[in-house]
């Protein structure tokens, strides 16, 4: 094979694998919480990414090209990688993708009485892009539990246009951590 050829399908490939890996990254990041076996599936892919550059960086280097157009690309691939999940852009796009979805289902929801405390509501599995494993009517409106939210605490949305209350801390929902969307919605993580 062509020692060009060879050194540009070893570059396009960690290119390739490297947008391959930041796109798993931030479905892994997307989630209320984060989903940790897609995360490290991503850090591997990410990983033979860095490899792949490196292999090319040597090959150009031994080509005799010290700085060749593409070097830089991969570096500020991460960098920009790294602003998306620093600043939450991964969870806020798959949020406003999927927030009329989960308007709807509230919509559908039947009246509240205050006496009660979690009151379980059927609930499509499916809401937008995200997986409900269950829902519950609480004290001023309603909790979503996301299937893969967090990886042993719990996790998902919630629409409490009043905004989240003590009451929401219990036996079973313990130490909820409530940050807002907009319009009274939450994500929420909860460990225990």
């Amino acid at each position: 094979m062509n020692p060009v050829a060879a050194r540009r399908g070893v570059v396009w490939s960690a290119h390739g694998v490297g947008v391959g890996g930041a796109g798993c990254l931030s479905w892994a990041f997307s989630v209320p919480g984060f989903a940790v076996l897609i995360a490290m599936a991503a850090v591997a892919i990410l990983g033979v990414a860095v490899v792949l550059w490196t292999v090319g960086a040597q090959l150009s280097h031994s080509a005799g090209r010290t700085w060749p157009w593409w070097l830089p690309l991969a570096p500020a691939m991460a960098v920009v990688m790294l602003v998306l999940l620093v600043t939450g852009v991964p969870l806020r796009a798959r949020w406003a993708l999927s927030r009329d979805a989960f308007e709807a289902v509230v919509a559908e929801l039947p009246e509240r009485s205050p006496a009660t405390g979690f009151d379980p509501v059927p609930v499509p599995t499916t809401v937008g892009s995200y997986r409900i494993t269950r829902a519950y009517l609480v004290s001023g409106g309603v909790v979503f539990y996301e299937e893969n939210g967090a990886f042993f605490d719990d996790a998902g949305f919630a629409y409490l246009p009043d905004g989240p209350t003590p009451s929401l801390g219990n036996g079973s929902f313990e130490s909820p951590v409530f940050r807002p969307l907009g319009g009274g919605w939450y994500r929420w993580t909860a460990s225990w």
